[in-house]
């Protein structure tokens, strides 16, 4: 078994260059495995009160993520990656929970030696105020190496 490395993936220009990043320090590295991993936030009650109607929502969600993740895993294809070492997963954050938790929650049940994040590029009064992703992990992570690409 190979080193394992989580990435992670939203629709954001720096997931593109981290992805991007990634591709071009593995190239020539054959014992990496790369989980491209996407956080489906799932629909608020507040915002789709009607059950059947946030389940539409969702799998409306599940398909645009998987689209994304489909393109990703071709670009890291063409940067020379062999796509029988690239998987792809969607996890949907459970109620009350985040993006970094449920990135974190990851890395520990899967193992994954390195957690790769693109920086969002807020300003330091936004990230006090609305928390970011990639300050998160690097707090929080433990037993991985941590990459944050701008």
């Amino acid at each position: 078994m190979g080193h394992k490395m989580l990435v992670g993936i939203d629709c954001s220009a720096n997931a593109q260059r981290a992805l991007d990043y990634v591709g071009t320090m593995l190239r020539p590295h054959e014992d990496v495995l790369v989980t491209l991993f996407h956080v489906l936030i799932g629909p608020q009650p507040d915002i789709h009160p009607d059950r059947e109607h946030r389940e539409l929502e969702l799998e409306k969600r599940h398909r645009r993520a998987l689209r994304q993740l489909e393109a990703m895993q071709a670009r890291l294809v063409t940067l020379g990656v062999p796509e029988d070492r690239i998987t792809m997963k969607i996890q949907v954050c459970a109620p009350g929970d985040n993006v970094a938790n449920t990135l974190l929650e990851e890395q520990r049940r899967g193992g994954y030696q390195t957690v790769v994040v693109g920086r969002r590029g807020m300003s330091k009064r936004e990230e006090f105020l609305f928390g970011s992703v990639s300050s998160k992990i690097i707090r929080e992570a433990r037993e991985c190496t941590v990459w944050v690409v701008q």
